[in-house]
């Protein structure tokens, strides 16, 4: 194959392959922020019937000021905590991510309760969202208390930092998921 058709073929697969830049990493132990960055940290739990092996949390970066999704096919900042469909209780997840808002994304496999809202992770601050449990109705709750979750956090997370504050939140208009698509 010759160089030239190589490079296009690498360059059309880059192209086609949708939400290729997410700049979230996850932090397995947690983290305090880098400068410039935020951490947010949350639950998932299943405590209803669910018809697949894993269950998962998908939260996106999300404006506030024009009420959408901000990723698009080449960028597209979330993250994804994934646990067992046959979980016990809550586990934890941390990951550090652009300053922001983040919403519960359209494109999981579960819909929540409640308005929809946006959790807000300000630069240089630990935030943590709340737990997301699946229910026996086949719907996502969120719920959680950080004063009475701070010792599981710490046992699942220890680098989390002792500062670590629930987010503030606001309404906002039901995201729409987007498709990437040649």
């Amino acid at each position: 194959m010759s160089g030239k058709r190589s490079s296009a073929l690498a360059l059309a697969a880059l192209l086609t392959s949708g939400c290729t830049l997410n700049s979230t990493v996850p932090l397995a132990t947690g983290g305090a922020p880098r400068a410039g960055r935020a951490v947010i940290v949350y639950g998932i739990g299943v405590d209803g019937p669910w018809a697949y092996p894993n269950f998962s949390v998908q939260l996106t970066e999300y404006s506030v000021e024009q009420q959408a999704i901000t990723g698009n096919c080449f960028r597209f900042n979330r993250v994804d905590a994934i646990v067992p469909a046959t979980a016990i209780g809550i586990r934890y997840f941390a990951f550090d991510v652009a300053p922001g808002s983040y919403v519960y994304s359209p494109m999981n496999g579960a819909q929540p309760n409640g308005e929809p809202v946006a959790f807000r992770a300000p630069a240089g601050r630990a935030v943590y969202l709340g737990d997301f449990v699946y229910g026996k109705d086949g719907r996502v709750t969120r719920g959680g208390n950080l004063d009475g979750e701070k010792s599981a956090i710490r046992q699942a997370l220890p680098a989390v930092p002792d500062d670590l504050t629930v987010a503030d939140t606001v309404v906002v208009a039901a995201p729409k998921p987007f498709l990437c698509a040649p």
